[in-house]
C-alpha cells in the first residue's frame, strides 16, 4: 500500500493527542478509517515507523542496512 504525507501527519497528530492524554483517537490512513486507545500508543509508533519508510522508498531516499555474516569475520 502506497502511504501519503497526510497518512503521516494523521498518524503524528494522533500520536501527539493520546500522548497527551486524550483517551482515544480516530484518522483516517489510507483511505480507512482507523480507530486507537491510548493503550495502544505503541500501535501508532509502529504505524508511524512503517509510513515513514514507505514514503522513503517510494521516494528513493531509503537506507537499506546490510549485515555481515559471522560477525564480519572472514572464513
Amino acid at each position: 500500500m502506497a502511504f501519503t504525507s497526510t497518512d503521516l501527519a494523521n498518524v503524528e497528530a494522533a500520536i501527539v493527542s493520546l500522548a497527551t492524554g486524550s483517551r482515544g483517537v480516530s484518522l483516517s490512513v489510507g483511505g480507512k478509517q482507523i480507530t486507537f486507545a491510548q493503550h495502544r500508543l505503541d500501535d501508532l509508533y509502529r504505524l508511524r515507523d512503517l509510513i515513514q519508510s514507505d514514503i522513503a522508498i517510494a521516494a528513493g531516499t531509503a537506507v537499506l542496512r546490510t549485515y555481515a555474516k559471522n560477525g564480519g569475520r572472514t572464513g
